[in-house]
């Protein structure tokens, strides 16, 4: 009855794990934060209403003014080549991009938004090229590298004329104006100039070529339109401090030179009311700029400031300056710059790396990756911090629990001091500790009575965890050089920032030492900080002491032996650097991937020693992705118990390493399971007869005994593969050779037995992880992040190559757990934790365990950040928060009066039966 009644409990546990998150606990237990990527100030336009960007991460988005939220954004073709995208306003009231896709910038894809809504108007496909330059005129105008030019409907998108560049003319940039359109291009034997469009297109009259210089040899133009002519500025060659400008409206053009003071480092054109603005920003130390106004014909200087890593923009007729601390904006004029308003504010404490202007605010990029809006009359209206856009990596770091510190401390106060004085100390802590008493048990019936154990403290700058180990920080290591550490149980608010933590050395990885608070930040060119992990302060910043000249850091890794952790950088030279403690004395075995190729290493008297190499079978085979178990991973059980109370006992073997490779001629996949401390290949699945998406590669998984890979092909059916792989000592139940946990990997061990079975999928998979649970009691969830922007959760019992095949499950596999088979796995919206969530570009999913055994936290990072619970075998150790509480209590305290009177009357019938008085 007690194996009928478990067997019963577990079918029903596997129809119940696809509820992957409880109604009431959405919007409670997860956030979701949504990012738009770097910001280039070409590609970003700034209007009373919103902002409208194209980022490098490519997400077209527009951001409300008042409080920076993101009104709409579209995730466009990856593949695009940003450096060669162009937004501009196409009206009032929609935008236009052009981008160069794929990557080669053989075609551009052109499209028309409605800025308010983000609604489509039109898009299309141009051949010719990536776009050079894009200017609006009445119509659309696109050059194209290939030498021509598109003109297309504002309205319908559609083609109107196309132009030709002459045979040996370069084509530059298009700029336009009220009355003229104007194609920048170079001749070698005639210079820069332009030639004027008209209307009706076909090859454009080589004597229609303007001249504006005959040898600027090397040209980078920078372009100002929207005035009475189109403005071009070049710079020459070999002089540093020279600039050109030109008005380039109709048949001739007006040169002038303009010398600044020293060497530049940036110049800009600006089109105003007053005339277009020439801005030149000097070099760092010597932080200057100089302000001109072109206006008929002229150029004016109405300007000269000396700030400190200020950036300058204009709009309108107003010059805005903006620094670290403050933002002041001139009112222009033709015969100078005159003070409107200076409005001091707190913004980062990073560089200004630039700032663009519209008509009534400016967009300030700084070099952290912080964006802020500013205005003149409220100065700072909103803040976005886009570095968490692009993360390196990401770990959660466990928080103190309430008085661990002082009690620690105290602790060891006491260990170490003299009998008599830690006696009394313990007694002074006890009494102090007595006084807390009445409170504790206050506060212990009002959680009781309300069920709020997880609480949070309310202070969002405390590092105390919650009860239930719920509140973790979620620390990131940013492309930009920074550091951020969010708070889970905060809506992911920030709970601490580091900026350019390796002193403009690149991070390559993050690794917590043996305390909480201990992290280890390493960068690509040997410099190591050590940073407190609850408070976000640098410690220590070193850089390795052995590090060989023009070496690199590749990689970083964690080592636990005998009790003691080791964290070692990797470099391309293959070397292995230890950055904590001393080397290990024991020796200590590792794999590497390099060169295609599969590597073992042992580090052992201070040497590293190759071992062995794993070749893949053909050259044609390149490597796509490995991985390995997790080193915290636990296991509770050493075998599978069968219906019949037989058991298959698994093949434990920590030093599994899964290798997936690909074919990019014969479209098939491979992976192989190799022992990474002997290099013996254990087992291998080839994927031959199948047409693999080789571009997109294999996602693999390692869990307890199991390893589960997907990859996306066209046959036999079409679509993402799931296929996992479980690892037995024998396929004869109850036999075993192993000893013990204690898995030796230097003994001629049997080959594992392994069973294997495949599933499709509905959608692309674009990252694997496995749910890991505080004691490994916990069944496992495989979470999937997809392509559709969302992330789910797939039981790993529901990927079992023991499920019965074309037949139902006999009543040893039911009381097992096993159903029957079914190669497809359904579209179903239960096994969605992101929900509502609209998750974009996500690459990864991390997971740490709570206090209880029953829940896991999910991180998922990339461009979007989520964070959420899950509970894959239920929350069998937690009450729901809709448990009556009240009426528990109630009924306990009823029972209680029972017993209490009834219990005189049991005593008095015992005694009577024992006197014979009654039967």
């Amino acid at each position: 009855m007690h194996v009928r009644a478990l067997s019963l409990f577990l079918a029903l546990a596997t129809a119940t794990l696809v509820r992957a998150l409880f109604a009431d606990e959405a919007f409670v237990v997860d956030w979701h934060i949504a990012s738009i990527g770097s910001i280039v100030p070409s590609r970003a336009l700034v209007s009373p209403d919103s902002v409208t960007i194209f980022s490098e991460s490519s997400v077209l988005a527009s951001l409300d003014t008042v409080n920076g939220t993101v009104r709409w954004r579209h995730l466009l073709d990856e593949s695009a080549v940003s450096q060669h995208s162009h937004l501009i306003r196409l009206d009032s009231s929609a935008v236009l991009l052009a981008a160069a896709t794929p990557a080669d910038a053989a075609i551009t894809h052109v499209a028309a938004w409605v800025e308010d809504s983000g609604y489509l108007v039109w898009d299309g496909y141009l051949s010719g090229g990536a776009p050079l330059g894009v200017s609006v005129s009445g119509d659309v105008y696109i050059l194209l590298s290939g030498g021509k030019v598109q003109r297309l409907s504002r309205s319908t998108g559609s083609v109107v004329a196309e132009y030709s560049l002459p045979e040996g003319y370069s084509p530059v940039d298009i700029v336009a104006s009220k009355g003229s359109i104007s194609v920048i291009t170079r001749k070698q034997d005639k210079g820069l100039g332009y030639f004027v469009l008209t209307g009706g297109g076909g090859e454009l009259a080589d004597d229609t070529y303007v001249v504006i210089d005959k040898n600027p040899a090397a040209v980078s133009v920078t372009k100002a339109e929207g005035y009475n002519s189109n403005i071009i500025s070049w710079t020459v060659p070999g002089e540093s401090t020279t600039i050109k400008l030109a008005g380039v409206s109709g048949s001739s053009a007006q040169c002038l030179t303009v010398t600044p003071e020293a060497p530049y480092a940036s110049f800009t054109l600006t089109s105003s009311t007053s005339g277009v603005v020439a801005t030149i920003t000097g070099l760092d130390g010597k932080s200057w700029t100089e302000t001109y106004i072109y206006s008929g014909g002229k150029l004016t200087l109405v300007g000269v400031t000396d700030p400190t890593e200020s950036a300058l923009a204009v709009s309108a007729a107003t010059l805005f300056e903006i620094s670290k601390t403050s933002i002041s904006s001139f009112a222009l004029t033709t015969t100078g710059a005159k003070l409107a308003s200076h409005t001091e504010i707190e913004l980062s404490p990073s560089s200004v790396e630039f700032a663009t202007c519209g008509s009534s605010a400016c967009l300030v990029g700084f070099k952290n990756g912080e964006y802020v809006l500013v205005t003149t009359t409220t100065g700072v209206a909103w803040a976005r911090d886009e570095s968490i856009a692009d993360v390196v990596s990401a770990l959660f770091v466990d928080l103190e629990e309430e008085g661990e510190s002082s009690s620690l401390g105290e602790v060891l106060f006491e260990e170490n001091a003299a009998p008599l004085q830690a006696y009394i100390h313990r007694v002074k802590r006890h009494w102090k500790a007595l006084a807390g008493l009445p409170q504790y048990v206050i506060g212990f019936f009002q959680r009781f009575l309300s069920g709020d154990y997880d609480a949070v403290p309310v202070d969002p700058n405390s590092t105390v965890s919650d009860t239930f180990g719920f509140r973790k920080f979620v620390v990131l290591a940013t492309t930009k050089g920074s550091l951020r550490a969010l708070d889970t149980a905060h809506a992911g608010a920030f709970a601490w920032k580091v900026d350019d933590v390796l002193e403009s050395d690149a991070i390559v990885g993050i690794v917590q030492g043996d305390a909480k608070n201990e992290l280890y930040v390493v960068g690509a060119f040997g410099t190591v900080a050590y940073v407190n992990a609850l408070t976000g302060k640098v410690m220590t910043i070193s850089k390795i002491a052995d590090f060989g000249l023009g070496d690199k850091v590749e990689s970083v890794l964690s080592f636990v032996d005998d009790g003691m952790h080791y964290i070692a950088a990797w470099t391309a030279h293959g070397q292995l650097h230890f950055l904590k403690a001393s080397s290990p004395a024991t020796s200590m075995y590792f794999s590497k991937v390099i060169d295609n190729v599969v590597a073992g290493y042992v580090f052992k008297e201070n040497r590293l020693v190759p071992t062995w190499q794993f070749t893949l079978p053909t050259s044609s085979y390149r490597i796509s992705s490995f991985a390995a178990r997790h080193p915290e991973d636990k296991t509770v059980s050493l075998g599978r118990v069968l219906g019949d109370r037989s058991v298959l006992y698994k093949y434990l073997n920590p030093h599994i390493l899964a290798v997936a490779a690909v074919d990019d001629t014969t479209k098939s996949a491979a992976v192989f399971l190799i022992d990474d401390v002997s290099g013996r290949l254990l087992y291998s699945s080839f994927h031959e007869n199948e047409v693999v998406d080789t571009a997109v590669g294999v996602k693999l998984v390692v869990g307890e005994h199991w390893v589960v890979y997907s990859y996306w092909s066209d046959l036999p059916a079409r679509g993402e593969k799931l296929v996992v792989l479980d690892m037995y000592e024998s396929d004869i139940k109850n036999e075993r050779w192993s000893k013990g946990q204690n898995f030796s990997s230097f003994t001629e061990t049997p080959l594992p037995f392994v069973q294997g079975q495949a599933y499709l999928f509905p959608e692309h998979i674009t990252s694997l992880t496995v749910s890991r649970s505080r004691f490994g009691i916990t069944n496992r969830d495989i979470i999937a992040t997809l392509d559709t922007a969302q992330i789910a959760v797939l039981p790993k019992r529901l990927l079992d190559a023991r499920r019965p095949v074309n037949r139902d499950p006999t009543n040893d596999e039911k009381e097992e757990g096993l159903v029957k088979y079914d190669a497809l796995i359904g579209d179903d919206k239960r096994f969605i934790i992101s929900h509502v969530y609209n998750v974009l570009g996500t690459k990864k999913a991390i997971c740490s365990p709570a206090y209880l055994e029953s829940t896991v936290l999910v991180f998922a990072y990339g461009l979007d950040l989520f964070f959420t619970r899950i509970t894959p075998s239920q929350p069998f150790d937690l009450l729901s928060k809709s448990f009556n509480k009240g009426q528990l209590l109630l009924t306990i305290f009823a029972l209680m009066v029972a017993v209490r009177f009834t219990s005189p009357m049991v005593k008095r019938k015992q005694l009577n039966i024992r006197w014979g008085t009654q039967k």
